[in-house]
């Protein structure tokens, strides 16, 4: 078969070539071209509702394999509507590849519909922009915008195809195609620096772990595991990371909201692959003490320091690092064993201090005790993966939810605190996983932010439970001055020829949990509406505004 020469066909054959597997795209005339093309090349398509959404199923497909999606929007307000989709996954460091239509070039300057200056708009929020302006040299800009999203810190590559290039046939025909990026290159750090970083942690009294996204994109759960049995440290997953190490490993500490309580005692810390952001309290208390000692590695080096500056810096890949630091440990496992009882007991009163709360009666239904019913049913189902959305109700999901496997617990992972995520991650992690169930644990306010593609996934049959956690406003805080909603979400279920059911009383919870279940797993995706007590808000959420975070 002769490689394809038109421009559409040459960018799906060099996404497949390159290693992308699914593309998310809402349909538009500047891309038609490549939605034409990439049944030809193997590549599968999922048509969304919203170009925003469009790009976070793309990341949260990248979010559950650990690999690298593609986005494909159309011009003008295809590509604006697509930004903060866009800005969520270059934030979070997700690979991801958009490709957008632009005006011909013979339309330029005329005033033609959807024509607007597109890279300037993407430009604060891509790791990597570009524009085709020959279909000859769609074949390598689309190549190098897969190895530019995926290598490195990994972000949001921008490739621009003007209408008329996309359409036309390569001249010549038989331009050579690219050969491709060394995937497997990966750097470590210099010996000096590990030795350092290994005499430091090997003198410590309360040596710690802390994995962010870095750490899962970097592919590191087996060199963590390594590394946590070789020296017995304790760890705390946060991010994409979660699940990189079992929750149920013993030296595990689980989420940051648990496992922080012993970070903070820890007098060495080794952060792996999350810089110093509002996530992580800038590096300072409450999540890291004053007077610790810290250990950054990050594969690029401006990501290293900020408002915390290491006292050695470790500027490589997380999991070759890792395997460099095992390498080179010097001391037993079980030097820390007292250390690593004090920290689990730290992050099990934790645990029990949110299970308490979610314990105290309210009126109706406590948004904790939801989370965390809803959390064990979704780990007794062998879910595929559970994500969290909204304000509040992600506080109470991610304090609930234990990770097993990377990519098993998705969430807000920047600080761009961007809500409506948990839909689209749904159904992005639901196509990389087929067959197995994703649970879904939303805010109201961030359910109607991508409530219609649950339209997708009824289209695609992705076996989604939506449990809608409706307190009927919207205000991390309770903010007044709001009119209540009434809005009864189990009927967009309904509309789409899915399960819905609304509930309004603990013991209803596992009941309407089987019901959505036995339909998802036919392939409808499933609602349940529960009705919180609106004036339950988390600890967390109520000391929000005196951390400075915002």
């Amino acid at each position: 078969m002769s490689e394809p020469t038109y421009g559409g066909a040459l960018a799906a054959q060099a996404l497949a070539d390159a290693g992308i597997e699914a593309v998310f795209a809402l349909p538009g005339g500047h891309i038609h071209p490549l939605l034409e093309s990439v049944a030809d090349a193997g590549l599968d398509l999922y048509v969304t509702r919203h170009e925003e959404n469009a790009v976070l199923m793309a990341a949260g497909w990248a979010l559950a394999t650990g690999r690298p999606a593609a986005a494909a929007v159309t011009a003008g307000p295809g590509l604006t509507n697509a930004l903060p989709g866009i800005a969520e996954a270059n934030a979070s460091g997700i690979p991801v590849v958009v490709i957008a239509g632009r005006t011909g070039l013979a339309q330029r300057q005329k005033g033609a519909v959807q024509d607007v200056d597109q890279r300037a708009i993407v430009a604060p929020v891509t790791k990597w922009r570009a524009e085709v302006l020959r279909t000859e040299q769609i074949p390598a800009v689309v190549a190098e915008a897969v190895h530019q999203a995926s290598s490195g810190s990994p972000g949001v590559a921008y490739v621009e195809v003007p209408k008329d290039v996309f359409s036309a046939d390569a001249v010549p025909p038989d331009t050579p195609w690219p050969a491709g990026f060394a995937a497997e290159a990966r750097s470590v750090p210099l010996a000096g620096d590990v030795a350092r970083a290994v005499d430091l942690l090997a003198k410590a009294e309360r040596p710690a772990v802390l994995a962010g996204s870095g750490a899962f994109f970097s592919g590191a759960a087996a060199a963590l595991a390594a590394y946590a049995e070789c020296t017995g440290m304790p760890v705390v997953t946060t991010a994409a990371a979660r699940g990189l190490l079992d929750d149920d490993h013993q030296q595990c500490l689980g989420s940051l909201v648990h496992g922080g309580v012993a970070l903070v005692s820890a007098d060495v810390a080794l952060v792996l692959g999350s810089r110093f952001n509002a996530n992580v309290t800038y590096g300072g208390p409450p999540l890291f003490g004053v007077d610790q000692k810290v250990i950054q590695v990050d594969v690029r080096p401006e990501n290293i320091g900020g408002l915390r500056r290491p006292d050695v810096a470790l500027v490589g890949d997380v999991a070759a690092t890792l395997e460099a630091l095992t390498a080179a440990w010097p001391v037993p496992a079980d030097l820390h064993a007292g250390w690593l009882a004090e920290a689990q007991a730290a992050a099990a009163a934790s645990r029990g201090m949110w299970e308490a709360e979610a314990q105290r009666p309210v009126q109706g239904i406590h948004p904790g005790y939801l989370a965390q019913e809803v959390a064990r049913f979704a780990d007794a189902s062998g879910a595929g993966a559970h994500v969290t959305d909204g304000g509040d109700s992600v506080i109470w999901g991610i304090s609930s939810v234990a990770a097993h496997l990377p990519g098993s617990a998705l969430y807000i992972g920047s600080a761009m605190g961007t809500l409506g995520v948990g839909l689209p991650f749904a159904v992005g992690a639901g196509v990389a996983r087929p067959g197995k169930p994703v649970f879904l644990y939303t805010g109201d306010g961030a359910f109607g932010m991508s409530a219609m593609e649950i339209d997708t996934a009824a289209r695609y049959g992705v076996p989604v439970v939506i449990v809608v956690v409706n307190n009927g406003g919207w205000g991390d805080e309770g903010e007044s001055g709001i009119a209540p909603s009434e809005m009864r979400y189990a009927l967009i279920a309904e509309a789409v020829g899915g399960h819905g059911e609304r509930i309004a009383g603990p013991d209803e919870i596992v009941p309407a949990l089987e019901r959505a279940l036995l339909a998802a797993t036919k392939g409808v995706p499933a609602v349940v509406d529960a009705v919180v007590d609106p004036t339950v808000v988390s600890d967390f959420m109520r000391n929000f505004s005196g951390l400075d975070l915002m």
